[in-house]
């Protein structure tokens, strides 16, 4: 059985994603705040967000995009493939061989995100995780994430709001990066494996390929501490038992900050736009505001 995540490895990655911090200038701790920041969901998944007031972090490896998951994996195997032809130092040699070992079992500790989008209104969205345009897209206020992301947040863990990367070079740059980062560090070859297979684990969910570049899409990702004191919690979905963790668990005093919400362009889009006015006015929500998309949509 794979070792549970240590505390030095969590320390480790945290001075990683510091390091790389120039690929996303302002995305790391939080979206700038004149930039949308948009979630995609159906009508349940608007209900469940209003009636409880908070936010699903799910297991990387049972989202909707899990497939898509398989691309930073490659990525990772490609430049794994490439160093070992160059060869090199034995021990350097020695080194891939372990972080390629360690990358092909299934991390002991999982990576949870939960996916936004900077644009509000995308066919693609729509089609693929808004119900076929009969959903939603919820705008939220960047700025107020801060509250659960950063270097210090949340106190239960290490949680940052990252932006996908799309550009081939880009990824493999930063896979390059992982593979000296973990190398440099003091320890065993076992141990600088595992500092560098905890930073590829981490950036996985934030690589996919360049034809969904569109999308445009930001992950809010959360890596369990060693001594989290938070369990995840398990739902139902496509014949799977689910783990994810409630934002409202790992900090109980967050606020969701929606500015506002867009119903979906589908037929019955202007009763669905009364129907949410009048969630929003019974749980107090006025400040919230209410469009319609007028994207013409045939589902």
């Amino acid at each position: 059985m794979t070792p549970k995540r240590s505390d030095a490895e969590a320390d480790a990655l945290r001075s990683f994603l510091q390091s790389v911090g120039s690929y996303t200038v302002d995305l790391i701790f939080g979206v700038p705040p004149d930039q949308h920041l948009f979630h995609y969901t159906d009508l349940n998944g608007l209900q469940g967000i209003l009636t409880n007031g908070d936010l699903w972090l799910t297991d990387s490896r049972y989202s909707n995009d899990s497939e898509e998951m398989h691309h930073g994996y490659t990525v990772a195997g490609t430049v794994l493939d490439e160093l070992t032809a160059k060869g090199g130092d034995p021990q350097w040699l020695e080194y891939l061989g372990k972080v390629r070992e360690i990358l092909g079992k299934p991390p002991a500790e999982a990576v949870y995100i939960g996916c936004f989008c900077l644009e509000g209104n995308l066919l693609s969205q729509w089609r693929g995780y808004a119900a076929n345009g009969s959903g939603v897209s919820l705008e939220f206020d960047p700025p107020k994430f801060g509250d659960i992301t950063g270097p210090d947040s949340p106190s239960r863990g290490l949680m940052r709001l990252w932006k996908v990367f799309y550009d081939g070079k880009t990824q493999k740059n930063i896979m390059n990066e992982a593979l000296n980062f973990g190398y440099q560090r003091a320890g065993t070859l076992e141990e600088k494996a595992k500092y560098a297979s905890e930073a590829i684990f981490f950036f996985v969910p934030t690589f996919k390929h360049h034809d969904f570049h569109q999308e445009d899409e930001c992950r809010l990702i959360f890596t369990p501490p060693p001594d989290c004191q938070v369990a995840p919690r398990f739902r139902v979905s496509r014949g799977m038992l689910v783990p994810y963790y409630s934002v409202k668990d790992l900090k109980s005093d967050f606020s969701l900050p929606i500015k506002r919400i867009v119903v979906g362009p589908s037929p019955h889009r202007d009763l669905n736009a009364a129907s949410v006015k009048a969630m929003l006015a019974t749980r107090g929500l006025t400040t919230i505001g209410v469009e319609k998309s007028l994207t013409p949509f045939r589902a």
